[in-house]
């Protein structure tokens, strides 16, 4: 097709040129050959002017760019232009322009009819000095199928195709394009609906801020059905997409679960720990500060005599029990409840939520009934019951390990109470604490200090009036509080395992003592009773440190007994009677003390190597005057003599009572009546006047 008034021919291709017709007949023939090719190519010819419109264009234009040659001409080239590649095609026209018939690559996208971009190549010839021509021709090749399949292999490639992760590629909207084969894989295994149904549910999210970051990104985890997976985001500029690599962390998950809840759990019964209790605590109070909820309470539970079962029945059976104890909490209390146990037999009970204080005390009382019940292990039905403490937050403003204390607090005052399973704690027990603390403070400096003292109590013949044994009593000279009485510090001594030092000294001064008396009065028949705790009964070396107590001081072991009491025996049912047969053999005598106002059984009298017991003074001072307390002491006293056991009468503040336990048999008696505490002095007067009752 003629471009200028001037003919311009293109002879078809052949081996032998064809026979010459006439002028007229070939240049017809020639054109037409030439518009045939022209129109059936698949390549675009175009011929733009010096000003960059357009001068000619060939029709394949419409087959490839849905124009009429016709509307084109004389339009800008650059309306066609995609305004990314503007600038670059400019300089190339531009460039064209300064090197005459010589060829530029160019590539270059141009907008389709219905708006799409497509991509042409081709190549750029500036023949604006041919007289013919007068223009710069560009002859180019729609390439964007070749394009899109060369992108694709690209991507593929950039995909590993043998990795058993799932892979996925993403377009920057983080629609998923392709996947590799692990990818594929899990879809068909686990029946999901398409590739983006492996991906996160904030994957749109984890898409933008990878491309705002231009960095990668790691998805902590997202779970799709039973299995596990992290993700990690890696744009990818160069495609215009973003690829998402997966790695299943299923049994990573299981394992670290798992450790976080044992980290967080009591192994034995799978409740909550302290931890995860103090942190519930903490969160409950920031709800109840900000007025979320209403009042919140904690409950310190302490399980009563739960060593009497682990030390008698094993530690299997005591297992078993505190799991007992720890289903009746959970079904005692509410579902949104939080039950922990803290070790040994103390567990915790956190009460969110309350409407009101008054729900706490019904709540405990539930547990505390609960747990009363008995329980059947195998053989064995066991009776056990719990001391509750209970601290309530109505302002969130209390601190959570204040808040514990405060019900551990009312927890001791509840076990240390006759009648109450619980108690509400309130500012007097935090005055009381305070004020044991500085008493626990004082008592460990005052053994250092020389502050202890011992003084004696008479224990008189009923038979024949004369004084054969004295007890030991400990006194604490406070050098600001003066003298406090044993009833307010040896339960904190006991409780600290104080009394342990302060029971060798007790020991050791009363043997000195009582060996300097002896060597003083020769005629003189005294015994010396000291007390035992039950911490002290339970102290492994107590045999060995009696036995240097008495090598020290040159004391005979006839002239000691010790005393114990009923609860010490309970405290300690498996080593109480071995470490009792221990101190037997050396020659120690060994009393019950207190007898009437514990837990001991008839067979443990039995069996027990005893050679006596005390009848408690709340008996002793009720007599003559309670006819049923009187028959008691009389069948107490019968009970001793037929085991074998000498009876010592406590408290006799009377000529009434003493006659009266005389008439019962008693041999021995100690009281008021027969004489007060007195310090070492005042007893070396006694033995001196060898005075008689």
């Amino acid at each position: 097709m003629p471009v200028t008034d001037r003919p311009y021919s293109i002879l078809p291709p052949s081996d032998d040129p064809p026979a010459l017709p006439g002028p007229e007949a070939a240049r017809g023939e020639s054109e037409a050959y030439f518009r045939s090719l022209v129109e059936n190519a698949r390549d675009v010819i175009h011929v733009i002017n010096a000003d960059r419109t357009t001068r000619y264009i060939t029709p394949s234009v419409k087959r490839l760019l849905g124009y009429e040659p016709e509307e084109l001409i004389g339009a800008n080239v650059m309306d066609l232009v995609h305004p990314e590649d503007a600038a670059r095609i400019l300089e190339e026209l531009v460039r064209a322009r300064a090197v005459p018939s010589t060829g530029l690559p160019l590539e270059v996208r141009v907008r389709h009819r219905d708006g799409s971009w497509r991509i042409f190549e081709g190549v750029g010839r500036n023949l604006l000095l041919d007289p013919v021509v007068r223009g710069v021709v560009v002859n180019s090749r729609d390439v964007t199928e070749r394009r899109r399949r060369d992108d694709q292999i690209r991507r593929l490639a950039a995909i590993p195709e043998q990795s058993p992760n799932p892979l996925l590629e993403c377009d920057l909207a983080g629609a998923p394009q392709y996947v590799n084969p692990a990818a594929e894989r899990l879809i068909l295994d686990m029946r999901l609906d398409g590739p983006a149904a492996l991906l996160p549910r904030d994957h749109e999210s984890l898409i933008r801020r990878c491309l705002q970051q231009s960095a990668g990104i790691r998805h902590r985890e997202a779970t799709v059905g039973p299995r596990v997976f992290t993700w990690t985001y890696h744009p990818q500029p160069s495609l215009n997409a973003v690829h998402v690599f997966g790695e299943e962390v299923t049994e990573q998950k299981r394992v670290e679960d798992r450790l976080i809840h044992q980290a967080l759990h009591d192994p034995l019964t799978g409740l909550p720990n302290r931890h995860l209790f103090m942190e519930r605590l903490t969160t409950a109070l920031l709800r109840v500060r900000r007025r979320e909820s209403g009042v919140c309470a904690v409950l310190f539970l302490d399980l009563d005599r739960f060593k009497v079962v682990n030390d008698s029945l094993g530690h299997h059976v005591g297992d078993e029990l505190l799991n007992v104890v720890a289903d009746r909490i959970r079904a005692a209390v509410r579902l949104t409840d939080t039950v922990a146990r803290f070790g040994g037999d103390e567990f915790a009970v956190l009460l969110d939520g309350l409407e009101a204080a008054g729900e706490a005390t019904l709540i405990a009382g539930r547990v505390a009934s609960s747990l009363a019940e008995p329980v059947t292990l195998g053989d064995y039905e066991l009776f056990t019951a719990a001391s509750i403490g209970i601290a309530l937050a109505e302002s969130g403003g209390e601190r959570p390990e204040d808040l514990l204390r405060n019900a551990d607090m009312a927890m001791y005052r509840a076990k240390s109470s006759a009648t109450l399973s619980c108690e509400v704690f309130d500012a007097e027990m935090h005055a009381r604490a305070v004020e044991r603390l500085s008493l626990e403070t004082d008592l460990r400096r005052a053994l250092s200090r020389d502050e202890f003292s011992l003084v004696y109590q008479p224990i008189v013949s009923l038979r024949t009036g004369a004084m054969v044994g004295l007890e030991a009593l400990l006194r604490w000279d406070h050098p600001l509080r003066g003298r406090i009485s044993p009833a307010d510090f040896v339960g904190v001594a006991e409780e600290t395992g104080i009394i342990l030092p302060l029971g060798v000294w007790v020991l050791n001064a009363a043997c000195a003592q009582l060996a300097e008396w002896r060597r003083e009065f020769r005629d003189a028949r005294i015994a010396l009773s000291v007390n035992l705790s039950a911490k002290q009964l339970g102290q492994r070396d107590l045999v060995d440190v009696i036995r240097a107590a008495l090598r020290d001081t040159g004391l005979d072991p006839r002239h000691l007994k010790l005393e114990i009491t009923e609860s010490a025996i309970i405290d300690n049912p498996g080593s109480a009677g071995a470490m009792l047969r221990q101190l037997k053999e050396i020659g120690i005598q060994v009393q019950m003390d207190d007898f009437g106002t514990g837990y001991s059984s008839l067979s443990s009298l039995h069996t027990l190597p005893l050679d006596g017991l005390k009848i408690d003074r709340s008996f002793v001072s009720r007599v003559p005057g309670e006819p049923a307390t009187t028959q008691m002491v009389a069948t107490i006293a019968t009970l001793a003599h037929g085991l074998g056991l000498a009876v010592i009468a406590e408290g006799v503040e009377t000529v009434e009572q003493m006659e009266l336990v005389r008439s019962l048999n008693c041999e021995y008696a100690q009281g008021y009546m027969i004489s007060r505490p007195l310090d070492p002095e005042g007893i070396r007067a006694l033995l001196a006047e060898q005075r008689r009752w």
